[in-house]
């Protein structure tokens, strides 16, 4: 009798169905984007994002707590501060909000009780913001993007105003704390968010010594498309180069940190034309960067004409396990035919964040250059790669961190980046031509 031999069409499928049943499993059990928006390649998630139709709808009371039971149990799910489970501060503020709400809750005061709760992490790249539409104030955003600065709002100094309101923002510096404040003052629904009234709003600004005081209406106020029109939509480039031959120096000027071909061939060029141009300082503007790629930094090191480059180390939060990495010093393999040996100035303030502080960090701390302006509005040694996710019923967005990061100079592990050549952020550009050498 001939024995039946299995066919491999027969396996293939077999194989298939293993390997699908084991990746979804890893996602569900160690993924921390499993449920997230937004899953990068590689990891698997169901959800997609989604947005509330309007801020005045009311909630009941089992809604509301089911929302803030939700961000705990991904808070405790993916946060590596809370691999051992919540802390007794974050449960017991949790229970104090959840005891707070009425029969029926605003779509704000669970917008609010999220937000003390994401406050309380101490991490300021975890937070939650509204997906419900807003409504702009132009000539605030307008006024504040062209140098003005608030100095009181219903009478109220903005000081005052962010004491009272500190516990709505997660920061680790007193100065995001304030830009956090400062934004939501574009819209009316960040207005109700400090519980200010919208029908009457008086703002004091400040612009060099000049005082003007601007009476608001509700009005005033702009859905996204107009506002995006009058304020003539977003017209800042990622990135941008200039050089002065005269001064010596070529700038590169940082609105975003997006790694990607173009960045690639932008910084070949610039360091081309720094060569070709023999310009001996380099100036790395990142006063205006709060997000992107922490690639950008790496790519513009392999530049730079030194030996070994040291990265920070830290943990990845994978479910019930965290896997770390230390801080590694590793060979530069350099683009030899581009290779630049000048001086480095980095240019920072106080509202550098998240990747552009790593790409100070990265600069001050390997020794490759100079830090000027203010210092970083959060902390290298601290949290970041976050995970958004959505409350089921009021739709909030919050995201959570799942890194913890090492600071590359273990001796600073507690401090901001602070600049080595100190000066307010508006000043960098006539104190760079006290020190670039000609």
């Amino acid at each position: 009798m001939k024995k039946k031999i299995k066919s491999p069409l027969l396996i293939i499928p077999f194989v298939m169905c293993i390997a699908i049943v084991v990746y979804t499993i890893l996602n569900v059990v160690f993924s921390p984007y499993w449920d997230s928006v937004y899953a990068p390649t590689g990891y698997l998630s169901l959800t997609s994002m989604r947005y509330a139709e309007s801020a005045d709808k009311v909630y009941t009371n089992n809604q509301a707590c089911e929302d803030i039971d939700y961000l705990l149990k991904y808070l405790e799910r993916v946060h590596p501060k809370y691999i051992d489970g919540l802390s007794d501060d974050i449960t017991a503020l949790s229970i104090q909000k959840k005891e707070s709400f009425g029969d029926e809750v605003t779509a704000y005061e669970i917008w609010r009780a999220c937000a003390e709760i994401l406050h309380s992490v101490g991490d300021a790249q975890s937070f939650t913001v509204p997906s419900f539409p807003c409504e702009y104030l132009v000539d605030y955003i307008n006024k504040t993007s062209s140098g003005y600065s608030v100095v009181s709002v219903n009478g109220k100094p903005i000081s005052e105003l962010l004491a009272e309101n500190s516990n709505l923002y997660s920061y680790e510096t007193t100065t995001w704390a304030e830009n956090c404040l400062l934004a939501s003052l574009q819209t009316k629904q960040g207005f109700k968010f400090l519980k200010l009234d919208t029908d009457e709003i008086t703002i004091v600004y400040d612009y060099f010594g000049d005082i003007e005081k601007v009476v608001y209406t509700a009005d005033d106020f702009y859905d996204y498309d107009n506002t995006y029109n009058m304020v003539g939509g977003d017209n800042k480039e990622q990135y941008y180069c200039e050089y002065n031959t005269d001064y010596n120096f070529g700038v590169i000027v940082f609105n975003a940190c997006d790694f990607d071909s173009d960045y690639r061939e932008f910084i070949y060029n610039f360091f081309k034309e720094v060569n070709e141009q023999e310009i001996s300082n380099v100036i790395i503007d990142l006063r205006n960067v709060t997000s992107g790629n922490s690639q950008t930094a790496e790519e513009l090191i392999l530049y730079l004409d030194r030996e070994n480059m040291t990265t920070p180390g830290g943990v990845m939060r994978l479910g019930p396990y965290m896997m770390k990495w230390d801080r590694e010093t590793q060979k530069i393999t350099h683009y030899d035919d581009m290779l630049y040996s000048g001086n480095v100035y980095v240019v920072t303030s106080g509202l550098t964040f998240g990747t552009g502080t790593m790409f100070a960090e990265m600069i001050q701390d390997n020794g490759f250059g100079k830090v000027i302006g203010e210092s970083c509005a959060n902390l290298p040694a601290g949290y970041g790669e976050v995970v958004v996710f959505q409350t089921p019923n009021s739709v909030l967005s919050f995201q959570i961190s799942s890194k913890e990061f090492y600071r590359i100079d273990e001796n600073k592990k507690n401090l901001p980046v602070i600049p080595d050549y100190p000066c307010t952020a508006d000043q960098v550009e006539g104190y760079i031509d006290m020190f670039v050498e000609n």
